[in-house]
């Protein structure tokens, strides 16, 4: 069993709509110092407790690679693109309950899972290949599909009737407003009503991006390759910038620089590093009542900003050279890269053949065995 974890260590429907609104409430400034120095934080500092939870092994629930994890009031959904080709659905002392959706190209079969949401008792698995949700009910049961022509790699119920959807710098050409495509796109899954937001120019050639599994965050958090703003929305009419991260000034005008490179020629794939080395690229973004977590790289220098709510809002920046700068001084068992966030805990998974003892699990776990969920609730 292996694990993808893919953080930040590199890693529609017919209708037309004018171009919505981003919000222009006051969003909360940031000065990055982008250290280039090395500056490690303890996990102890902003970490109270460390559980951990092993997930059942069994053969109907074994775990090729976990490509996405979300985590509910009494639920822990696992992604698996590889083994199972489906979500698994755990309780919270880690049993399996059950499993949605199916591989093929029969009725109401995916192709691939690009993402997964649950919202309320329903789990949608969007499928960019066909262009297709699958919706399933909380007993696994079939609900409905939904058809779209917007290539997404990821997106975020908003409620019964909307979805928001991230193209990620996809030329979407049908929704192109005068040479300007949308990154994100809301759909009316009652009337087929569209909403484009956050344009950028048509020619830009994604192929230069590198592309982030985690455009769509929970709460409705977004965040974009190329972009320094941390939005968050909540419907259509509401994409709200919440965080502007304030680079140094030589970082924008690299940044808008390659932008300007890419959208008028393409850019291999060994040639993306050295292009954007003086390119700060936000990966990674996660919210709790006492803290937000903001992971971003430049050139191989790993950073995670801290934002401590209970502190009128201080700024911490962990950094350091290709490696993760924040240490485990708990335990020294699990490793710092959360996948998700719920109430006022970091949730992360830890390979089950890192932790032998049985005192510290509740249970045996054998080496090959499904991975551990690693709960760490915050002080």
């Amino acid at each position: 069993m292996k694990l993808k974890f893919l953080l930040f260590f590199f890693v529609t429907l017919v209708g037309c709509s004018n171009p919505g609104k981003t919000d222009k409430q006051e969003a909360m400034v940031i000065d990055v110092p982008l250290r280039t120095n090395e500056h490690e934080v303890k996990l102890s500092s902003f970490v109270d407790s460390i559980s951990y939870i092993p997930l059942e092994t069994k053969d109907e629930c074994l775990i090729g690679s976990v490509d996405k994890i979300l985590v509910t009031d009494d639920a822990y959904y696992v992604v698996d693109r590889e083994k199972t080709q489906s979500v698994l659905r755990f309780d919270k002392s880690g049993r399996f309950v059950r499993k949605y959706g199916n591989r093929g190209m029969g009725t109401n079969e995916y192709v691939s899972i690009t993402d997964v949401n649950v919202y309320e008792d329903k789990i949608y698995i969007w499928d960019c290949s066909l262009k297709k949700i699958f919706i399933f009910s909380s007993d696994g049961c079939f609900v409905r599909e939904i058809k779209t022509n917007y290539s997404a790699d990821s997106f975020f119920v908003l409620d019964d009737s909307w979805i928001a959807f991230c193209g990620d710098y996809k030329p979407n050409k049908e929704y192109t407003q005068k040479e300007l495509c949308p990154n994100v796109l809301f759909i009316n899954v009652d009337n087929s009503q569209t909403v484009s937001d956050l344009f950028f120019n048509k020619n830009i050639d994604n192929s230069g991006i590198i592309v982030n599994p985690f455009n769509f965050l929970c709460d409705g958090y977004l965040i974009l390759a190329l972009d320094n703003v941390i939005y968050q929305t909540s419907s259509p009419s509401n994409l709200e910038k919440k965080y502007i991260m304030q680079f140094d000034e030589k970082y924008i005008k690299a940044q808008e620089a390659y932008k300007e490179k890419i959208a008028v020629e393409s850019v291999a794939i060994d040639q993306i590093h050295t292009l954007m080395k003086d390119v700060p690229l936000l990966l990674r973004f996660l919210d709790t009542p006492s803290f937000s977590f903001v992971g971003y790289t430049l050139n191989s220098n790993f950073y995670w900003g801290i934002i401590d709510h209970k502190q009128a809002d201080s700024y911490i920046e962990a950094s350091a050279y290709a490696k993760n700068p924040i240490v485990n001084d708990i335990d020294e068992l699990a490793f710092f890269m959360p996948l998700m966030a719920h109430n006022n805990a970091l949730y992360s998974l830890v390979p089950s053949d890192k932790i032998s003892s049985d005192e510290v699990l509740g249970r045996h776990v054998e080496p090959d065995d499904n991975p551990i969920i690693a709960k760490m609730e915050l002080k």
